[in-house]
């Protein structure tokens, strides 16, 4: 007789709020992020619908990971010290999950066991909750948005390189990599971040100097955001495997450890 199938850490992905024509809201999250959290990071994924913040915590305590992904939608400007008025004419803008984020962010530093792993809106979700600040990306010689049939055919194709400091989690998972100065990633934002606080380390950043990745609380805390979307040609990134591969040895020793609910 066998035990059957080992049990997966459960990890929280955060949805976008979206509306229909006829006034009514739903949940979305990319399908295709749950497969690679799967295969690489060995978690099963759950969706984080917008919550009220008085039960972000409760909701943490039941998970053994998040995951803040990216997004078509932008973090509105009022979120790090903005008006309404700064708002860009033609933006999507999802103050539900701003909100949400937000709130689960206060809760995850209640629960330093518990991984974050943010990417493109959630890197920059993670770097304003910490009081950091956001800005446009500037016309530059290094792409930040590649699209499909105007840079390529593939807008997941690798937009431009990154460079990963020394002393950070990036730097322990990269390893050997043939060259950490020049490491390609895909490239999909046309916010930057601006102001960065003094608690947040800087993990990698592009050849124009755009922050690339940040962390908070290394080694003690796993809490990594990567401007690229590591869910997309991630058989092709070295890094985007230890990325997960890290992530998910971190959920597992959280699951291991935390109470039963």
């Amino acid at each position: 007789m066998t035990g059957g199938p080992p049990h997966l850490p459960l990890v929280g992905v955060l949805a976008c709020q979206k509306e229909r024509a006829n006034g009514t809201t739903y949940s979305r999250v990319n399908d295709h992020l749950t497969e690679p959290l799967l295969d690489h990071a060995g978690v099963a994924a759950v969706l984080i619908h917008t919550v009220r913040p008085e039960h972000a915590r409760s909701v943490l305590a039941r998970l053994d990971g998040l995951v803040l992904p990216g997004s078509g939608s932008f973090v509105h400007p009022a979120r790090y010290g903005g008006r309404e008025a700064d708002a860009v004419s033609g933006r999507e803008y999802d103050p539900a999950r701003d909100e949400t984020a937000a709130a689960l962010l206060r809760a995850a530093d209640e629960m330093p066991g518990l991984p974050v792993l943010a990417s493109c809106r959630g890197m920059q979700e993670l770097a304003v909750h910490h009081g950091g600040t956001l800005a446009q990306v500037p016309p530059s010689e290094v792409k930040h948005r590649l699209r499909a049939g105007v840079d390529g055919p593939d807008r997941w194709a690798p937009a431009h390189t990154v460079a990963v400091r020394p002393g950070g989690l990036l730097a322990e998972l990269a390893g050997p990599a043939p060259d950490p100065a020049a490491v390609p990633v895909n490239s999909q934002h046309s916010d930057r971040l601006d102001k960065i606080p003094g608690e947040v380390f800087v993990e990698a950043v592009a050849p124009d100097g755009t922050v690339e990745a940040i962390s908070v609380g290394a080694p003690d805390r796993f809490v990594l955001g990567v401007q690229w979307h590591f869910e997309h040609h991630t058989d092709r990134s070295v890094l985007d495997r230890a990325v997960l591969a890290a992530f998910g040895s971190r959920c597992r020793s959280r699951m291991t450890s935390r109470k039963p609910q």
